[in-house]
């Protein structure tokens, strides 16, 4: 093995990290208070239902449960490990955890509890109070406001609450190159070295905070400076590091209402894609994205349908150039406009089958997923029949062959005759 020696080494830059798009409106300069706070739901869409919210601060924590109408979805029952229990005419809420019943409120009187407890914190925060989150996904602040809105609070709750900072964007844009996963239960364990189950808002809304605190830290120059513990979330220095990732509650509103928009034009789609809207997970997840496409881009079914009927495929394909944006941020690709051109094509002509999800695979080969034990109408399991009809064949051939013969000739009516007189004798 040959060594070469004095070669110039080439000097390994690390690769520039990118730049994340903060997409807060931020809040000006002023006196606010910070506050972890989460929630619990029935599920991630607008018009699911919250179970429980929490809030934290070092000098005061809030905690209620939420009796919701309807139930908690199974991934939702699972993540926050709370379920309802339905008895007779009752309906109680059971912590899977502690395997116990949970005293729980109306929507609205745990509300009314809620903005009563952020009025008694507030304190000498004359701008408001920023409520602080982790969500990837950025649903429970519509949820909340949606909720505030459905009970005539929303007016009350938006002269003490300022807006919504979420924990996540804060995380992924200071330690971006540290880490690359910037989930909750991620950064407690990085920066607190904690470990603990997150699936209650109560430790999630500390978390938060404690989050928060501790990557302000980074943005004080003396070393020497208190604790998290000694925090009371109206530092300076937190604000300034917050302030830019808050987003007004005026903003928020203003989002919900575009998505109400977004989702009336989505369900527009519902003749077109319904049946892979039934299909498997996958398919629904692919079809939930085509359509989503469409909503974005401002098309809506009326003026596909318009184009059809006016020039046909090209019509349609015109307007989906038109409109659908290719580019990194929109992140539509040449063969979703293709497929989507298919999609609409066949389901507008007549002449032609609409895209149809794929059959269902099972490995039994039989009509549909079986329980074991359990037996189906109509179901025949051809390959257990062929050995059941081996098995007896074989037995067949080993039996031995019995030859019988069945004597049909009726005796002749003389020989009756003198066996009746021979009888007769007998018995005389």
């Amino acid at each position: 093995m040959v060594q070469q020696e004095n070669q110039p080494e080439t000097p390994t830059t690390p690769p520039t990290p990118i730049p994340i798009k903060n997409l807060a409106k931020g809040v000006e300069e002023g006196r606010y208070r910070l506050v972890g706070w989460a929630i619990d739901t029935t599920g991630r869409r607008l018009i699911d239902e919250i179970c429980q919210i929490a809030a934290f601060t070092p000098e005061s924590q809030f905690s209620q449960y939420i009796m919701p109408f309807s139930d908690i979805r199974l991934i939702y029952r699972r993540r926050h490990s709370i379920r309802v229990i339905n008895m007779g005419r009752y309906r109680m809420l059971k912590d899977l955890r502690t395997n116990k019943f949970v005293k729980t409120k109306s929507e609205i009187s745990a509300l009314t509890d809620f903005l009563v407890w952020l009025e008694q914190i507030k304190g000498d925060a004359t701008e408001g109070i920023i409520l602080l989150f982790h969500d990837i996904h950025k649903y429970t602040p519509a949820m909340l406001l949606e909720s505030m809105r459905r009970h005539h609070l929303s007016e009350r709750f938006a002269k003490v609450v300022k807006g919504f900072a979420n924990c996540f964007n804060i995380s992924q844009d200071k330690c971006v190159n540290t880490t690359k996963t910037f989930s909750l239960r991620v950064m407690s364990k990085i920066l607190l070295n904690k470990e603990e189950d997150i699936s209650s808002a109560v430790t999630r809304a500390q978390s938060c905070y404690e989050i928060v605190v501790h990557l302000g830290q980074s943005e004080v120059q003396d070393l020497d400076s208190k604790g998290s513990g000694d925090c009371k979330g109206s530092e300076s220095h937190l604000i300034d590091m917050v302030r830019p990732y808050t987003n007004p509650v005026q903003a928020e509103e203003g989002e919900i209402v575009k998505f109400k928009v977004l989702l009336d034009r989505q369900n527009t789609f519902k003749p077109v894609f319904g049946a892979l809207l039934r299909a498997t997970a996958t398919e629904r997840q692919h079809a939930s994205h085509m359509r989503r496409i469409l909503a974005e881009n401002n098309i809506d079914y009326d003026q596909l349908r318009t184009a059809f009927d006016n020039n046909a495929k090209d019509g349609l394909e015109k307007v989906l150039r038109e409109n659908i944006v290719q580019s990194e941020e929109t992140n539509v690709k040449e063969e979703e406009i293709k497929e989507l051109l298919e999609i609409l094509d066949c389901f507008f002509d007549p002449e032609k089958k609409a895209v149809q999800p794929k059959p269902r695979f099972y490995a039994n080969h039989h009509n549909g997923p079986r329980k074991p034990g359990n037996k189906q109408r109509g179901f025949v399991d051809k390959e257990n029949k062929d050995k059941n009809a081996n098995m007896m064949s074989a037995v067949d051939e080993k039996k031995p062959e019995i030859k019988t013969e069945i004597k049909t000739e009726l005796p002749d009516a003389s020989q009756m005759v003198e066996a009746e007189v021979t009888v007769s004798s007998a018995v005389a």
